[in-house]
């Protein structure tokens, strides 16, 4: 074989694997699978006025070559909104994904996540880190020291008094321009009620049970203010009414009747029952006699709700014996009961 056969048996060689080479690398590309590229992975608004609302596009590639299929969009939070063009991008093409931060409510240095899912084998979810510098805005801002009034098992016609602050802990004027409450309540709002900043308003309650109907209390007190997140207010109420039983004492006997022996060398005694007839303690704070030769047992007395006390009532014979000469005579025994007023600002 001469050199000239060898060198074209050569060259053919070459040409045969360069042809395989470059068909083989074709094959591969094509058989890349989608790859998604995005233009920035984070993203700085800077610094926004608040309740500004800035938007960025962003590029989304698709840098495979097979169809890249975006499964979903979400965010972390709901203050971003996004808007896709479309869910498929040829190998090669681009889509823009328009991302707006909301900053209503917000302030200061504030970060959130996009998060986009595809069908990229490698990296089928990527993120996006939005983040904006939203300007202090002054505002108003309500704290209420007690938002619950449990009033207990009370009696119908029973008066209650509830006390509270209203605090400004913000930096403009709170404005509580509304109150919704019921019949039965009193109270000192006056109208729109308006609160300094770093000031505070003592709210006093006045609830009176009188026509209420009886059984469980389950009210409320509502009243709006221009606090931007806490808009409404509100004050429950719970408890339990029941009927109100006769008030006021019973005394058994009516009368004590004694006799008397003045050769006996005891002296004569009786008693007086006393019971309370309320649900209240009553107080007697002084027992006394229309003459000194009877003398009852106790100077005062304090009955419990529901419960009876003894009063003994003696005769003294020393002092008695000049004056009980009649056959029959009438004297009393004096009470004094302490009737509770309660005087409120």
């Amino acid at each position: 074989m001469n050199r000239k056969i060898i060198f074209f048996i050569l060259i053919g060689i070459v040409v045969v694997a360069g042809i395989f080479f470059i068909i083989n690398n074709v094959a591969n590309k094509s058989a890349l699978p989608p790859q998604l590229v995005i233009s920035e992975e984070e993203w700085d608004f800077g610094q926004v006025e608040s309740n500004a609302k800035p938007t960025h596009n962003f590029i989304l590639t698709n840098e495979g070559r097979k169809t890249l299929y975006i499964d979903r969009v979400r965010v972390s939070c709901g203050c971003i909104k996004t808007k896709l063009s479309t869910d498929e991008i040829p190998s090669g093409k681009s889509v823009e994904l328009l991302v707006t931060f909301d900053t209503s409510g917000y302030e200061g240095n504030i970060s959130k996540i996009v998060y986009i899912k595809t069908n990229d084998e490698k990296e089928p979810e990527k993120k996006i880190m939005v983040t904006v510098d939203v300007e202090h805005l002054t505002k108003p801002k309500i704290k209420v020291s007690k938002g619950l009034w449990e009033l207990g098992l009370i009696s119908e016609g029973d008066i209650r008094i509830f006390k509270g602050e209203i605090e400004n802990i913000g930096d403009a004027d709170l404005i509580v321009n509304d109150l919704v409450i019921f019949d039965n309540i009193e109270h000192n709002f006056n109208l729109p009620l308006i609160i300094l900043p770093h000031d505070k308003f003592e709210f006093i309650l006045t609830y009176d049970s009188t026509g209420h109907r009886i059984g469980e209390v389950k009210e409320s007190i509502r009243y709006n203010c221009n606090d931007p997140k806490n808009k409404t207010q509100s004050i429950l109420i719970s408890g339990y009414i029941k009927e109100r039983e006769i008030s006021g004492i019973g005394i058994l006997p009516e009368e004590v009747i004694l006799k008397y022996d003045f050769t006996s060398e005891e002296e004569a005694s009786g008693k007086f029952i006393l019971k309370s007839l309320g649900d209240r303690e009553l107080n007697i704070v002084s027992i006394s006699s229309s003459v000194d030769y009877i003398s009852p047992l106790y100077s005062n007395l304090k009955l419990k709700p529901k419960t009876e006390e003894e009063l003994p009532v003696i005769v003294s014979k020393n002092k008695a014996q000049d004056i009980l000469e009649e056959d029959e005579t009438t004297e009393y025994i004096y009470l004094t009961i302490a009737l509770p007023v309660k005087i409120s600002k």
